[in-house]
């Protein structure tokens, strides 16, 4: 058993060292791939064109180096998971590659990146060029562009954009009309992703168009018939109409308050705002802006005070009426109050007779010591 322990573990040193090496030298580099169009004696390159690249540890000969054109003057795609041009191999970053056509140079390099992707358009110049897999000259091109992919973008109420695709290098040019037809100026650019702006179109109008492409052989290419209806602009000051002006009151004093209304509605098809402006004897006094729908009406309402007496024209949106100010009226006279007859004084009830008591016995204190004195002397006299 510990023999058999001692076994696997010498066994697992030695793939760890084993290994070591091998995860040193790191992760392969991520190939560079390329894809774009191909043109052949200024023409368009016919499908199974052989499309390679060549440089300094460029693997050639495998899978995806080379390749040849699935469409017309079209190598590789776009598409993330489309195929394309694959360059791989013991490559240095930023080595220099050359491309070859039907085994033909054209001259046109790149530099070499791991894993970028690059789209690259080729053009080369083949006198007598063999054919994929034999002899002969460059076929004559005789097949037009195939339009594909028709799209409407910024869609606005006087313009548009228009893009379509071709699967080779052609012009671009838009006939549309709703009456009469047009043509937008040739876009002489041979491109494989078309683009015509179209201006000075009419608001809330329907028109129609075809696209159309040609290639350098000649080969002209006209797509169906396609419309497209611009955004409605906003309506005109025209469609909003004002009626049944209101005045209240219509006699007022200086400094009271009178309230002017109007219906306004808008008559068009889209909705919209308008400006409301009231005058009173042809100066502007207030406005107000009011939004509606299609179809739609509001009451809009202004108030106005005035502190001098007279009348006054009112006018909004066409519409005429009129007020009056008043001085205010003097209050009336009181009439005078009438004095209330006096109230009679009742008599004063005489005073309660006083006793003057000290006056009473002094009198009385005076008549006795008279008498007194008297009996005394009288007395004397008898003795």
């Amino acid at each position: 058993m510990k023999t058999r322990v001692f076994a696997f573990v010498i066994v697992a040193i030695l793939l760890m060292f084993c290994a070591v090496p091998a995860y040193g030298q790191g992760l392969p580099p991520l190939p560079h791939a390329f894809y774009g169009t191909v043109e052949i004696n200024d023409g368009a390159a016919p499908t199974g064109t052989l499309i390679e690249a060549r440089g300094e540890g460029v693997r050639t000969g495998i899978e995806g180096n080379s390749i040849k054109t699935t469409a017309v003057s079209v190598y590789g795609s776009s598409d993330p998971m489309g195929s394309k041009l694959v360059v791989q191999g013991d490559i240095l970053d930023g080595a220099v590659i050359t491309f070859y056509v039907n085994g033909v140079s054209t001259g046109q390099t790149a530099e070499w990146h791991s894993g970028e992707v690059t789209e690259l358009n080729l053009t080369v110049t083949i006198p007598s060029s063999p054919s994929v897999g034999g002899g002969g000259a460059v076929p004559t091109d005789t097949i037009p562009p195939r339009i594909s992919d028709v799209l409407l973008s910024n869609l606005t109420e006087t313009s548009i954009d228009i893009n379509w695709t071709t699967q080779e290098l052609s012009d671009s040019q838009v006939e549309y009309w709703a009456s009469p037809g047009n043509f937008t100026p040739l876009d002489a650019e041979m491109v494989i992703f078309h683009l015509v702006h179209i201006t000075d179109l009419t608001s809330g109008t329907t028109y129609y168009y075809k696209t159309m492409s040609k290639d350098r052989a000649g080969n002209l290419s006209v797509s169906d018939e396609h419309t497209f209806t611009t955004l409605p602009g906003p309506p005109s000051a025209d469609v909003f109409i004002c009626d049944t002006l209101s005045i209240s009151p219509s006699e007022v004093n200086i400094g009271e308050t009178v309230t002017i209304s109007v219906m306004v509605t808008n008559t068009g098809d889209v909705g919209g705002s308008c400006e409301v402006t009231l005058r009173i004897n042809d100066v502007i006094e207030a406005t107000k802006e009011v939004t509606l729908d299609a179809g739609a009406s509001r009451e809009v309402t202004f108030t106005t005070v005035k502190n001098v007496a007279g009348s006054y024209l009112v006018e909004v949106k066409g519409l005429k009426g009129s007020f009056t100010v008043a001085e205010k009226a003097a209050p009336p006279i009181p009439a005078p109050t009438p004095t209330p007859a006096p109230i009679p004084t009742p008599p004063t009830p005489a005073p309660a007779p006083v006793v003057n008591w000290a006056v009473i016995w002094g009198i009385i204190g005076g008549v006795i010591a008279v008498g007194l004195i008297i009996f005394l002397v009288a007395r004397k006299r008898r003795a």
